[in-house]
């Protein structure tokens, strides 16, 4: 059951550096999801969780309840609930093999530029050993999303995730969760928890007392501000983001998947460490697919994580592979281009002033083309710069040559 309480907050302070004076904020809000009491099994509202409720036999993969004991099934801890209330309930659940929502909530009315923290409790219900040396564990992901009125749209502000919650001898409850901070001119925030974690046996666990509170003693963030943004560049994939301040950061990974579920590291880029000024960094896929998402993961020194938001960008269907050569040329150079559709590009060379000197329309095949510039012989010897571009004007490729 949902509870929601108020208290005055005398002393508030976003940073070391700034505090707000007594009564200057509003009482803070505090919310808290106890899940209710009494001892049978029930749901939850229509909207606040993806998985089935089952109330009537042991809990499948996807299925959840919200029930007194832990033992969704026999091989499962018996235990009650966080509060160690008889009748007190938890929310007991057998992961899915997709990453589905646990569940989400909505808070209306917050103070925008402040902090906020949400956590709760979290339960690995298998009894130790459980499925064997292969068992699945529980891993929970936090994504806290702020409304935004420009574009009447939720936005992504902040995720973080759990370390894999291990199997105990004896039932055991972790604390989980983070803080974050809400934009000036936001009110509403939304936060979603996920399971991160694949589906099958030993992925089981029991959720109780979540928390969404003003975090009145803000903890060091290693990272504010980290926001992600992908383009093309040439035929390859240009990741770049920033950090507005970092403090005890150890390195970031970009991670890149095809299906926004399932993702693999491609790079790791060494973090500033500490920093009270912008920093950007940036990161290159080389081999794109159709349909590419990517985030950024960013480590702390401690062990600590946190991601940025996810950006996605689908591969054009006329984009190309080319390449020049010899490189410094003398008296000829020759274009290859591998082309993943038949299209017509133009080829342009100019000087280092900028002034167009040879352009050449060629119409391509889907697969490897190859022309020779004869016309370079008559060049002085210098630096001069290819382009190739499509029929919409868009940049394909770009380099620079030397003529000797």
């Amino acid at each position: 059951m949902k509870s929601i309480f108020t208290s005055a907050i005398l002393i508030f302070c976003l940073t070391a550096q700034t505090c707000f004076a007594q009564n200057a904020l509003p009482d803070s809000i505090f919310i808290k999801e106890s899940f209710g009491s009494g001892t049978t099994k029930t749901a939850l509202p229509a909207g606040r969780t993806t998985y089935t409720f089952n109330g009537s036999s042991s809990l499948n993969d996807g299925d959840y309840m919200l029930y007194s004991k832990t033992n969704g099934r026999p091989e499962w801890h018996n235990a009650p609930d966080h509060s160690g209330n008889t009748n007190g309930k938890a929310m007991v659940i057998n992961a899915g093999s997709a990453a589905a929502e646990f569940y989400r909530d909505t808070i209306h009315n917050l103070v925008g530029g402040v902090s906020y923290s949400v956590y709760l409790y979290i339960m690995n219900v298998n009894t130790l050993g459980t499925c064997g040396a292969t068992a699945l564990l529980p891993k929970l992901q936090f994504i806290v999303e702020y409304y935004n009125t420009s574009t009447n749209a939720y936005t992504q502000l902040s995720s973080f995730t759990t370390a894999f919650i291990p199997q105990t001898a004896t039932p055991t409850w972790v604390l989980a969760g983070g803080t974050f901070i809400l934009p000036v001119n936001a009110s509403t925030i939304r936060y979603r928890i996920l399971n991160n974690s694949n589906g099958g046996c030993g992925n089981d666990l029991a959720i109780d007392d979540i928390t969404f509170a003003r975090a009145v003693s803000l903890p060091m963030l290693p990272v504010t501000g980290m926001k992600a943004a992908a383009q093309f560049a040439g035929n390859h994939v240009n990741i770049q983001w920033e950090t507005l301040s970092e403090t005890n950061t150890q390195y970031f990974i970009t991670e890149k998947s095809t299906d926004g579920i399932k993702w693999t590291a491609l790079d790791t880029i060494t973090a500033t460490g500490f920093s009270q000024a912008k920093q950007v960094y940036s990161s290159n896929d080389l081999t794109p697919g159709a349909m590419n998402y990517y985030r950024i993961k960013q480590v702390d020194m401690n062990g600590r994580f946190t991601y940025s938001n996810v950006v996605s960008i689908a591969v054009k269907s006329n984009t190309i592979a080319a390449k020049t050569f010899p490189n410094p040329f003398v008296s000829q150079l020759q274009v290859d281009i591998s082309s993943n559709s038949n299209q017509k590009v133009q080829i342009s060379l100019t000087d280092a002033s900028g002034r167009k000197l040879i352009q050449k329309d060629w119409q391509v095949a889907r697969g490897n083309n190859s022309i020779t510039l004869p016309e370079v012989k008559q060049l002085a010897a210098g630096v001069y710069f290819i382009s190739i571009k499509n029929e919409d004007g868009n940049n394909l490729y770009k380099s620079t040559l030397i003529k000797n």
